[in-house]
């Protein structure tokens, strides 16, 4: 009986991390906002703060961030060739899959966590595949701002 409750608990708990999974890919992907920066403060649109504070996250999406904005602000992309923009463009969206297989988060925080990647999984997919310049501005401008509305 105790077995059964513990496989039980376990495919429960799987199922939720599939379905916030899928609903992260499926909201980034369908969301209007690709690569749309709104108006003059270089914001994605609809992001907002939480009445003017920062939005928290889970340690699972701080350590995430932190891995991609370290390996891709420290670095002097201006200098780079195109496969070289690929091969970080790739490192960033393997950190990104680890980041949405893993996430747990709930709520509003959820929610602006999603406007965000609408358009941040879309330039590090870009740059991924297409290892150029403006998608690695792109790639910064996001990782940039993230520290403005999340913490």
């Amino acid at each position: 009986m105790k077995k059964l409750t513990i496989i039980i608990i376990a495919l429960t708990t799987l199922t939720m991390l599939v379905n916030c999974s899928d609903d992260h890919v499926k909201k980034a992907e369908s969301h209007d906002t690709h690569h749309k920066m709104a108006g003059q403060d270089d914001r994605p649109s609809g992001l907002v703060l939480n009445d003017g504070k920062k939005w928290k996250m889970d340690e699972h999406t701080r350590i995430s961030f932190v891995k991609m904005a370290d390996s891709f602000l420290n670095t002097d992309h201006a200098s780079m060739e195109t496969t070289e923009l690929k091969s970080v463009g790739g490192e960033l969206q393997t950190e990104l899959n680890v980041l949405v297989k893993g996430c747990t988060m709930t709520g509003e925080a959820h929610d602006q966590l999603h406007v965000y990647l609408a358009g941040y999984m879309p330039a590090v997919k870009t740059l991924s595949q297409n290892g150029d310049m403006e998608s690695a501005k792109q790639v910064k401008q996001y990782l940039e701002i993230y520290d403005d509305y999340m913490e």
